[in-house]
């Protein structure tokens, strides 16, 4: 399904599904954040001129990160029911106005092609503003919280916290070696939550009146590491055979930890659940006997 608009200003645009391959390359190259997620790309839109094949702005739309969440929005969803808008990127040539058009149609089309879906949900990035798009696209508004970042000192890179803090994915290890390596540094931003109903449901969560327009974030000056994503980080190095990055963190745990901080840190990490489902699937639930015996004392 296709749809086709007709604009004063703009010409005819044409909104029709893309490959997820061709909506990730076009996030990767042109969205501020340059990063593409496996939990995004489940629908994939992109928007053209007539009679043009080149793709002028993509809407991603995939899993949400906490999968759980649905419970507390409503009783109305299950799972499936509910969808992130991810990303959403629009040339400039199109102008900002193309990205509420652009946004409608996708949910016309979603509407008709995926009629289990209730409800999409989207965040707004405090870096950035607090979600005019979501304002004039009539989004729900739900308030905000703070979500943390980390930036690399020497590259500018940003990431989002959740790499730092999940045991069940390999960037703990990156993440962690730069914090021993004293390369990062921390802030924090508000993160504004939309939800748009494509169907009639009953919200648990208080609507609030869209928020100021707000722009900006704030550097942790005091910023306090949790020590034991070090050592989890320590033990997912050892497992995956990521031998230079082990050294690394484990150099920082010699040099700034007791014996008695080392053994009781290893011991919570070892039994760590994520740390021995990877074992597991790796067939190398030996990893985790040989990280006891390297560091008892």
């Amino acid at each position: 399904m296709e749809i086709i608009k007709y604009t004063k200003s703009l010409g005819t645009l044409v909104i029709r599904p893309v490959e997820k391959i061709l909506a990730k390359s076009i996030i990767v190259e042109n969205h501020y954040s340059h990063k593409w997620n496996d939990s995004f790309g489940i629908i994939n839109f992109g928007i053209f001129r007539e009679n043009s094949d080149k793709c002028l702005g993509v809407a991603v739309f995939g899993r949400m990160m906490n999968s759980h969440s649905y419970k507390s929005i409503s009783n109305d969803l299950e799972k499936d029911s509910i969808v992130e808008l991810n990303r959403l990127w629009v040339d400039d040539c199109l102008g900002h106005n193309a990205e509420s058009l652009f946004i409608g149609a996708c949910f016309r089309i979603i509407r008709s092609e995926y009629p289990h879906i209730k409800a999409v949900q989207s965040f707004a990035d405090g870096r950035l503003g607090c979600g005019t798009i979501y304002k004039a696209t009539n989004f729900k508004y739900f308030g905000f919280h703070k979500t943390k970042f980390y930036e690399n000192k020497i590259t500018g890179e940003i990431t989002h916290e959740v790499l730092m803090n999940n045991a069940n994915h390999i960037g703990i290890v990156r993440m962690n070696r730069q914090w021993c390596e004293g390369i990062l540094k921390s802030f924090v931003v508000n993160t504004y939550r939309y939800i748009y109903p494509l169907k009639k449901i009953r919200f648990k969560l208080k609507e609030k009146d869209y928020p100021e327009y707000s722009i900006g974030k704030e550097y942790l000056t005091e910023y306090r590491h949790n020590i034991r994503l070090v050592y989890r980080a320590l033990c997912v190095a050892y497992i995956a055979g990521l031998e230079d990055d082990f050294n690394v963190i484990k150099n920082w745990i010699l040099n700034n930890q007791t014996g008695e901080e080392i053994q009781s840190y290893m011991k919570l990490a070892l039994s760590n659940e994520y740390i021995l489902q990877r074992a597991g699937r790796k067939n190398r639930q030996h990893k985790i006997y040989e990280l006891y015996s390297l560091f008892e004392t």
